[in-house]
């Protein structure tokens, strides 16, 4: 047992993993900029891949909509980029530039990486936002970006992962018999997966909270050099809100319009 804690130290050690203080003051434990850009990238395609395409391809005057959206997507993300990076000078040792892109979805959603990327779903367009409720859902991306949340995230399903694999070792099967080994095997690596990703889930559930409330703050100063007030922002979110479903993405989106509908009141 000793073995295997010293062993778990060296893995977070040769990993890189350490603790850091995110833009609100909140202690974190993070994997680095390169390794995270990997690992958050990859994890944020599988998503995508979960997610519903829409039906079929636009046609008329569907695909000028479509356009004209894009467009204004990439018009605040320009925007808010500037921002970001004048404001966390910083952050263009971690990142070269956002990358913003639109994925062909069905539902209202959004994602982003530590790499940069970030990505809006044609179902926002559904929800015909004003410029601040837009502007709000790109910066809250960049937000996690911004505090390292998707490093985090990593840190936690990495260290997981070599936890895991220590916890459910087979090496002491093999003298047995190959076909035994060989199930032992399978079982055992089903085991540790299911336990890493069970660990890694009830720990980054346990922060989502305080990311998501991080994110907000750094959107709101990000729209705030941008000349948005917070209760145009709160006003401008509420139709989004009234319409958006019961996906974690919705409730989220709910969360951080009350969250700021009682900044603005304050």
């Amino acid at each position: 047992m000793r073995i295997r804690i010293w062993f778990l130290v060296l893995a977070s050690m040769a990993l890189g993993a350490c603790a850091t203080s995110s833009p609100q003051g909140r202690l974190q434990l993070t994997v680095p900029a390169p390794v995270s850009a990997v690992y958050s990238e990859a994890n944020m395609r599988l998503h995508l891949v979960a997610d519903a395409d829409i039906d079929s391809p636009c046609v008329g005057m569907e695909c000028r909509f479509n356009r004209a959206f894009d467009q204004r997507v990439l018009r605040l993300g320009t925007r808010l980029a500037q921002s970001a990076f004048a404001t966390y000078p910083d952050l263009a040792e971690r990142i070269g530039r956002f990358e913003i892109v639109i994925a062909e979805k069905a539902e209202p959603g959004s994602a982003s990486s530590a790499a940069g990327t970030i990505v809006i779903f044609r179902g926002v367009q559904k929800l015909h936002l004003d410029e601040e409720a837009l502007a709000f859902l790109i910066a809250r991306e960049m937000g996690h970006i911004i505090g390292r949340h998707h490093d985090e995230d990593s840190s936690a399903s990495i260290l997981f992962s070599v936890l895991a694999q220590l916890m459910f070792p087979v090496a002491g099967l093999i003298n047995s018999s190959a076909a035994l080994v060989q199930t032992a095997s399978a079982t055992a690596a089903a085991t540790s997966t299911a336990a890493s990703f069970i660990g890694s889930r009830l720990v980054i559930e346990s922060y989502k909270e305080d990311q998501l409330r991080e994110s907000d703050a750094i959107a709101l100063g990000l729209l705030a050099r941008q000349g948005w007030r917070e209760d145009e922002i709160a006003d401008a979110l509420k139709p989004g809100t009234q319409v958006a479903g019961e996906n974690r993405w919705s409730k989220d989106l709910r969360t951080s319009a009350g969250r700021i509908a009682g900044i603005a009141e304050n």
